[in-house]
């Protein structure tokens, strides 16, 4: 599919060339790389209106004019960990007062409380834990589907992911069907931030790298788990 056999012809006569190529290989369902993103952002006055236009006729063929959500809880069962990251207002230090673990028998009533109250999904993030149970992770997922099996967990990061996967001294993909098996339906893009290596070293050194945070990522899509 190109510009012009969707209505796009008149903006692309008047664009500048490189934005109508790039645009038009996204309307013909071509991936775009890296350098035709940044191009496409760097678009301004009539080019930065064509590329609305075309994202608008991208998301409807996807999507069509339908607005949906969902009604989710957050439950972060934990707020001790083991990196310390500029940025973060909310770990602690598992020697802190105010540092806090809560048990599967918790998290579990707190998914079970919202799906009284009309979730149908809970999303299951926290810190990283120092000495962390290497099954945890799929303990709250198998004791959340045994009490709710049609809860959608969407749950723990790339970064907790990386994390239970060196805990258990196993691979990213392995460690990734061992939670879908426990009952993982999606995983949340999060622990992303900047993905920028020089800045994450500076503002957060020892968080998950780009390279290990692209993999984790990438790895879910391939064995059917998507992400946000």
């Amino acid at each position: 599919m190109t510009l012009e056999n969707t209505n796009f012809d008149s903006e692309l006569k008047h664009a500048d060339p490189v934005i109508a190529g790039i645009l038009n290989d996204a309307l013909s369902e071509k991936e775009i790389d890296i350098k035709d993103s940044v191009m496409l952002f760097s678009a301004r006055g009539t080019d930065h209106e064509l590329v609305c236009s075309v994202a608008d006729e991208l998301r409807k063929r996807r999507v069509g004019d339908v607005v949906t959500y969902v009604v989710n809880r957050n439950i972060n069962f934990t707020n001790v960990c083991i990196k310390q990251c500029g940025f973060c207002a909310f770990s602690r230090d598992f020697r802190e007062e105010e540092g806090y673990l809560l048990p599967v028998e918790e998290i579990v009533r707190r998914a079970k409380e919202a799906h009284e109250l009309g979730a149908t999904e809970v999303c299951i993030q926290a810190g990283l834990p120092p000495d962390m149970d290497g099954e945890l992770y799929e303990k709250i997922c198998r004791e959340i589907k045994k009490e709710i099996p049609k809860m959608h967990i969407h749950g723990f990061s790339p970064e907790e992911i990386l994390y239970g996967a060196t805990t258990n001294g196993i691979t990213i993909r392995d460690y990734l069907l061992r939670l879908k098996n426990a009952g993982v339906d999606t995983i949340p893009g999060t622990s992303a931030e900047i993905l920028d290596q020089k800045m994450r070293d500076k503002i957060s050194p020892g968080r998950i790298s780009v390279k290990d945070w692209i993999k984790v990522i990438k790895t879910a899509h391939k064995i059917g788990i998507r992400s946000t």
